[in-house]
């Protein structure tokens, strides 16, 4: 697999997680370590650079955090907390199954196209370490994959999508497709819409889960 192409600097630490810049040391140590991440790799980023960037002395990253490792799962942990927290709330503002799924797609999209750094780090760090899906991110793919489902059956509720299809098979479609289309982003640099790319993901699932109903 080629490396991504170079970070574009003006992507800097204002905000990779979601949340907004502040005086808290913490989160702007969470900052910069997205950034330094995705700029030379876990392995190859250096506990001091990301000091720097954060605007705070060495040693005061450990005041925070036991080592590397640390910092990279609280970063990760936070930026899924922010997006679950988020997602909740927003699909509470559509009764409709369908309209759910699509709020839910586009949101997915959206937040990565605006935290390019955040999406190098989930797209190369993470997923390419069995130790990191085992240890960071399997339980908040599984959240993920259960609020899909849960949107699923209540669309079998509603009579909006076919009884007969499985909904944990539609909530593994959905999220591989979904991200898919970062990892070509990420890796190719071609023009990424989120909300295009959303659309033209979700018609090709609800051609598959819709009911008769719904399709004719």
């Amino acid at each position: 697999m080629s490396s991504p192409e170079p970070i574009d600097k003006s992507d800097q630490v204002p905000s990779q997680l979601d949340q907004p810049r502040s005086g808290d040391k913490h989160q702007r140590i969470l900052d910069a370590a997205v950034q330094v991440i995705a700029e030379h790799g876990f392995f190859n980023a250096r506990v001091s650079e990301i000091a720097s960037r954060a605007g705070v002395a060495d040693g005061t990253v450990y005041l925070y955090f036991k080592n590397k490792d640390h910092i990279l799962r609280e970063a990760i942990d936070t930026a899924f907390r922010n997006f679950f927290d988020r997602a909740k709330q927003e699909i509470q503002t559509v009764s409709s199954a369908r309209m759910q799924l699509e709020l839910l797609a586009r949101l997915h999209l959206e937040t990565l196209a605006a935290h390019r750094n955040l999406a190098i780090v989930m797209q190369t760090e993470v997923r390419q370490s069995a130790r990191f899906i085992a240890e960071f991110s399997h339980q908040h793919l599984v959240d993920y994959l259960n609020l899909v489902r849960e949107v699923i059956r209540l669309g079998q509720e509603q009579g909006l999508f076919r009884e007969d299809i499985s909904d944990r098979l539609v909530a593994h479609c959905m999220f591989g497709a979904l991200d898919e289309m970062v990892s070509s982003w990420v890796f190719t640099g071609r023009p990424f819409d989120p909300d295009k790319i959303a659309s033209a993901v979700m018609n090709l699932i609800f051609s598959g889960i819709e009911t008769s109903r719904e399709n004719a």
